[in-house]
């Protein structure tokens, strides 16, 4: 098992740099895992919005009558 250099040794990279080094995959499967989290969170959103639409709908049918 090969040793670790020192922290000393070691090349200093810019994070900017970092950025560009991690593999597309990674970044790829961080992005859809936001995309699907953003997804779930709109889809109780909208489950949240239809339930209040049929709430106002039967409150304004009643007071029709």
């Amino acid at each position: 098992m090969p040793k670790r250099k020192p922290a000393a040794a070691r090349v200093k990279v810019p994070p900017e740099v970092l950025a560009i080094v991690r593999p597309v995959t990674t970044r790829l499967s961080r992005i859809e895992a936001l995309l699907i989290e953003m997804r779930s969170a709109l889809d109780l959103q909208i489950k949240h919005t239809a339930r209040l639409q049929t709430q106002v709908d039967n409150l304004s049918v009643r007071r029709r009558i």
